[in-house]
């Protein structure tokens, strides 16, 4: 087979292993919601509610209020210009499945590098492997249908090696390596550390006009959202960003970070690495990559070792300030980037004939074990998930929107905040900084109903386990918003629904009465006695 028809069965292999799983899954949460698509997870609804402000020349989820509710500082504003169809909801879909198609081929295009230094039956094998079914242990399948900009992100990573074996191979510099710089930190704000490791590998390689270009092309848009975000009078960072990494003070573990010293919630991550599988997947690959790049070093062309140190540079990075929690969307970036340089280190390096033989297999069976979780556990809770959100979040929103008709207060904001125009409490605090404040202290048990007095909100929907110690005593449980059915990357089953004040209890139990016939197969409305 020559290299080019290799290319071309990596990139058919690659597609199909990407689209293939996509359509199975969509064709499930069709079938368990009754027809209706769902995102996996609530938070493809809050870009989606912050780009209808954008569209409006806003930036927020509630009209007239600034805030900072969205991860990325790019995906909102690709949503943006379609609010106002009906059809933007979908937006996210098409962005993901656009996302899928060239992180297939980019996958391939790596791997067609490695083609060459494939000597045998077996080593070509398991490359045609790595396309077909790499997608699948690299999380491609639900990040596609999340909702977010986390195959985007992806690509930006490809791209950026891609990139780099470019510099490699004929000492040049191409166009979509000094893009995929650029794209990283505005996708996702892990991405700052490609960002930085790529600038500083051109100037290593002696491509400093490069490295100038892709630095001002990296500080331009982050410069100028941070100064959008001064103005506004809002934190430089996300609230999600805040509220989740260990490094900027928020826990990500569910406790305050009042509680712990910065050192002692960095060491807390370092610790919740070890128990989430894609966190034990990434130190695992840091101590074998480490070793197996020190065995490979002196048979690898030159600059290749360089790049073994930034994919592991990549990954401790990550695992020094980002986030492995359940259902590991976080990491990916950083782990499709470690594969992608550890099967071009691997084909690339002229090692004894004994070696090369072994090499290939090692590597697909540490990729295919460490990534197993994806396909086994997370592409089930992504259906499931969906499913479940159709289920309690898309039915909150129709309470607010059909009955309550009124503000409301919430930990999960999504659902209910799109195409809302009421007033939305965000008490976990993505969409107000004050209640992500509050809630991180700690040291206020009556700020959640300090809050929703000052908004006029008199009704709540929150998961108790979330904010059971900002719940007062004044706040009346009227009812719960159970699941029957699996809750996948849903947070909690149970929905608690509260009266905020004892006039707006008539008014809320009256709501929910007409409320509860119009429930789907799955949920079902639990009403507290007076």
């Amino acid at each position: 087979m020559t290299a080019r028809q290799a290319g071309r069965w990596l990139w058919v292999l690659a597609v199909s292993g990407s689209v293939l799983p996509v359509l199975a899954m969509v064709q499930m949460i069709l079938a368990g919601t009754g027809g209706v698509f769902e995102y996996v997870l609530d938070d493809a609804y809050i870009h989606l509610a912050m780009s209808e402000s954008v569209a409006r020349g806003e930036y927020g989820v509630n009209r007239g209020e600034a805030a900072s509710a969205s991860s990325s500082v790019l995906f909102t504003y690709l949503l943006a210009p379609f609010a106002g169809f009906s059809w933007h909801v979908y937006a996210p879909l098409a962005w993901g499945a656009a996302a899928l198609i060239l992180a297939a081929t980019l996958w391939a295009r790596v791997l067609a590098f490695a083609w060459d230094g494939a000597g045998d039956a077996l080593a070509r094998g398991v490359l045609l492997a790595f396309a077909a079914f790499g997608p699948a242990v690299m999380q491609f399948h639900a990040l596609t249908l999340v909702g977010m900009e986390h195959m985007l992100h992806i690509c930006a990573a490809l791209m950026v090696l891609l990139g780099l074996i470019r510099v490699l191979e004929d000492n040049r510099a191409p166009w979509y390596l000094v893009a995929g710089l650029a794209l990283n930190p505005v996708l996702r704000f892990e991405g700052i550390g490609i960002a930085i490791l790529g600038v500083a590998f051109l100037a290593l390689r002696g491509h400093r006009g490069a490295a100038g270009l892709a630095a001002l092309f990296i500080a331009a848009p982050l410069t100028a959202h941070f100064l959008h975000m001064r103005a506004l009078g809002l934190d430089m960072l996300p609230n999600s960003v805040n509220a989740k990494s260990t490094v900027t003070g928020g826990s990500g573990l569910g406790f305050g970070s009042a509680e712990f010293s910065r050192l002692e919630l960095v060491a807390r991550g370092w610790l919740w690495h070890l128990v989430e599988p894609m966190g034990r997947t990434l130190i695992g690959f840091l101590a074998l990559g480490a070793a197996a790049l020190a065995v490979l070093w002196r048979w690898l062309p030159p600059g290749y070792g360089l790049l073994g140190l930034f994919a592991l540079t990549v990954v401790a990075g990550h695992l020094a300030g980002g986030s492995t929690q359940p259902f590991s969307r976080y990491e990916v970036y950083a782990w499709v980037f470690a594969l992608g340089v550890s099967a071009v280190l691997v084909y690339r390096a002229s090692v004894p004939d004994a070696l090369g033989r072994v090499l290939p297999v090692f590597l697909a069976v540490g990729a295919f074990y460490g990534g197993s979780f994806y396909p086994l556990v997370s592409a089930p809770i992504a259906v499931d998930g969906a499913i479940a959100i159709h289920a309690q979040q898309r039915q909150m929103a129709r309470f607010v929107d059909n009955h309550w008709q009124a503000p409301v207060a919430v930990n999960d904001l999504g659902h209910v905040s799109y195409r809302n125009d009421r007033y939305v409490l965000d008490l976990w605090g993505l969409a107000n900084a004050r209640a992500l404040d509050a809630r991180l202290r700690g040291d206020d048990p009556l700020w959640a109903d300090a809050l929703a007095r000052e908004y006029g909100v008199e009704a709540a929907m929150v998961y108790d386990k979330w904010l059971s110690a900002s719940i007062p005593d004044s706040w009346r449980k009227v009812g719960q918003l159970r699941l029957t059915i699996p809750k996948g990357s849903v947070a909690q089953d149970r929905v608690a629904i509260y009266a905020l004040t004892p006039e707006a209890e008539p008014r809320l139990r009256e709501a929910l009465a007409a409320f509860a016939p119009g429930l789907p197969e799955g949920a079902v409305l639990e009403v507290v006695p007076r």
